[in-house]
């Protein structure tokens, strides 16, 4: 029997090995939905480190485990909110996250205040099934990209 070794991807490769171990290890379903060859949808937060300032607030809207906070740890702060199930069990977290556990519906209109300066914060909300979340996301942050593709 020929084994296929898996092509890693490219944030596995950025990512310390026992941290991603560790999420693994303490998730009951992340193996069920990641491996080293996808971690996140890498190819949409490559393209935002390409063109968002350095400067900003990213806020990841629907961020699951937050691996890709790792794309963003040189960012004034990676914001991560996620009403799923990863909160209950391991995320990467670097030195500048903060986790929200609850809907995006919530975040946007609970603690989204006029204290936010939103134009220092881009928003990213990708691959997010929820049609009204979405909207909720366009409404509430001037920068933002919002993509779910059909």
């Amino acid at each position: 029997m020929v084994m296929k070794m898996i092509e890693v991807c490219d944030l596995a490769n950025k990512i310390p090995n026992e941290e991603i171990k560790k999420v693994f290890d303490e998730s009951l379903t992340a193996s069920a939905e990641l491996d080293y060859a996808f971690l996140a949808f890498e190819e949409v937060y490559k393209g935002i480190v390409n063109f968002v300032p350095k400067h900003k607030i990213i806020v990841d809207l629907g961020c699951a485990y937050a691996f890709q906070a790792y794309y963003f740890k040189d960012y004034k702060q990676y914001i991560g909110i996620d009403c799923g199930f990863c909160f209950d069990s391991g995320r990467y977290k670097t030195a500048n996250t903060i986790f929200y556990n609850m809907t995006i519906q919530d975040f946007c209109k609970k603690v989204i205040d006029e204290n936010w300066n939103l134009n220092d914060v881009f928003a990213i909300c990708s691959y997010v099934p929820d049609d009204e979340a979405r909207d909720c996301v366009r409404k509430t942050f001037p920068n933002c990209l919002v993509y779910y593709p059909s």
